[in-house]
């Protein structure tokens, strides 16, 4: 059995390992993951929602710098887009994945963040198996005849298996399994026993009643502690948020992919009190704070306050023919 243990990515001294395997990152919820590349992905990909502006001044715009964002592909191994013109560099060793981690919270200038990392040590293989038990364990001498008598401590009833000379231990433990013990009489709990295993039982369902679950990928979500946010097209309810502008990019996507015409018509126009465009069409885009791409070659800019988005999704769903309190909850 592997042994598991939790990363703090706040702590000075982290004990890591480069055969240690990822399992899944913990951030406002449990989120598995494959390997550490996809860890990586994650966790920037999570940090950009919280600190745009971080990401973006750390980014290198030339290829030559040995830096893991870049706002180009250029001699990259294994990109991943963060944003339309944001890439990441996933292809790193465990350590300098949580050194890059780490200068991110470094710039935003965060001391205390809730992001750990589940790991496990990788599973020990059968030849070391059998050299700890070659340099630990004495070779068992036992005679080829066979036991006459069985000892004091054994039934009489039982059958000892046969050993030989130069015997593995498999074979040895497949022998014993082959033995046989007389059947232990069914003896009725006490009355005691009885009752406090019936109350640890109901203990243990009302425990696992309470426990809200997150998978990546489920249909069935229960509900998060970390976000309650929804909104409902067509009929079907999507959800739940972590937080507003994560609702409202998902919003347009699916806006932009229900009601293309109405989106086009839109874009280029200031709907908001800022006066700042929201939607563009084509390359319009590169002034944008925090910009997102959307269907149809549309971008988004989520770089607003919560108030202002809720303002920009009142617009698109009046122009598509919505009510903003029937969609949004």
């Amino acid at each position: 059995m592997s042994q598991k243990k939790i990363i703090d990515l706040c702590s000075k001294k982290i004990d890591l390992n480069d055969d240690d395997i990822p399992i899944a990152l913990n951030y406002f919820g449990r989120l598995e993951v494959r390997d550490w590349e996809e860890l990586f992905f994650v966790a920037v990909k999570c940090l950009f929602m919280e600190f745009p502006d971080v990401i973006n001044n750390l980014c290198s715009k030339d290829p030559t710098q040995n830096l893991f964002l870049r706002t180009t592909t250029i001699g990259m191994k294994h990109p991943r887009r963060i944003a339309p013109i944001i890439f990441l560099e996933t292809k790193r060793t465990p350590l300098q994945i949580v050194q890059a981690l780490k200068k991110i919270f470094l710039q935003a200038g965060v001391l205390n963040i809730n992001m750990t990392i589940e790991v496990s040590a990788p599973p020990i293989s059968k030849a070391e198996i059998e050299k700890i038990f070659s340099a630990s364990v004495e070779p068992i001498k036992i005679s080829e005849e066979k036991i006459s008598e069985p000892p004091k401590k054994f039934p009489a009833k039982i059958k000892l298996p046969t050993f030989k000379e130069n015997q593995s231990i498999e074979e040895m433990l497949a022998a014993l399994d082959d033995v046989e013990l007389p059947e232990k009489k069914n003896v009725a709990p006490s009355p005691e026993k009885t009752a406090e295993s019936s109350t640890n039982s109901l203990t243990k369902k009302n425990s696992a009643s309470n426990t809200n679950n997150f998978s990546v990928g489920s249909k069935d979500l229960e509900v998060p502690a970390f976000g309650r946010l929804y909104f409902v097209l067509k009929g079907e309810r999507f959800g739940p948020y972590a937080n507003e502008k994560s609702r409202y990019v998902e919003l347009l996507k699916n806006l932009s992919e229900l009601y293309p015409k109405e989106m086009l018509k839109c874009a280029g126009r200031h709907i908001n009190s800022e006066h700042r465009l929201t939607l563009a069409h084509g390359e319009n885009y590169l002034y944008f704070r925090e910009p997102v791409m959307l269907p149809n070659n549309l971008f988004a800019d989520k770089g607003f306050s919560d108030k202002v988005l809720q303002e920009n999704e009142k617009y698109f769903l009046e122009r598509c023919g919505l009510k903003f309190d029937s969609v949004i909850f």
